[in-house]
């Protein structure tokens, strides 16, 4: 039986020191299924580790018409290997974090996702076309290219986890996925 990996986006949740109110985090993980993930949760999680928990996630198979394939890159290569970038205003995957305001709410909304684009700018904008529409001051929070799965740091290229990396392929315009969650609820990891 063949043993599938799988890009999952995981909405995370959990307390820290010094913190008022739970925080969250947006983590990227490769498994066959959710439970794979569990383990590098944890060990990357910046708060306790009591109360750390899953509040969403959803297993990506499908981004803006592109086939998401996983590559495991040999550890002992020393060849650095990047299927997301080798050609010029080739398409990638970008992970964007846009934040906007309502006037009778004190807190920053959020909506997150991932989009296909060939830069920085056109992931914003096509980022921008789909979620929060009609919230005020709507602006970019966070956006990151998904190159190899990793630790995300503000806008920083994706680095290395576990030697996987992202392979995009156009196989049918009319192939997406909506940016509802598979799952939704509170599953603890502590």
């Amino acid at each position: 039986m063949k043993d599938d990996k799988f890009l999952f986006l995981i909405f995370i949740g959990g307390r820290a020191p010094k913190a008022n109110i739970e925080l969250h985090d947006v983590r990227w993980e490769v498994g066959s299924k959710i439970e794979d993930t569990f383990d590098s949760l944890r060990n990357n999680w910046f708060g306790s580790p009591n109360g750390l928990h899953i509040d969403s996630y959803k297993k990506i198979e499908w981004v803006d018409g592109y086939k998401i394939n996983l590559r495991r890159i040999k550890k002992d290569s020393n060849k650095k290997i990047n299927f997301n970038n080798n050609v010029k205003n080739k398409k990638k995957l970008w992970f964007v974090n846009l934040g906007g305001y309502e006037k009778d709410s004190m807190q920053e909304r959020h909506e997150f996702g991932l989009v296909v684009a060939k830069n920085s700018q056109d992931a914003k904008k096509i980022a921008k076309s789909k979620w929060l529409l009609g919230y005020r001051k709507t602006h970019q929070d966070n956006l990151s290219l998904v190159e190899k799965i990793s630790d995300v740091d503000d806008c920083e290229v994706i680095k290395n986890l576990d030697h996987w990396e992202i392979d995009l392929k156009l196989e049918d315009e009319l192939n997406d996925q909506d940016n509802s969650p598979d799952w939704v609820g509170y599953m603890k990891l502590d």
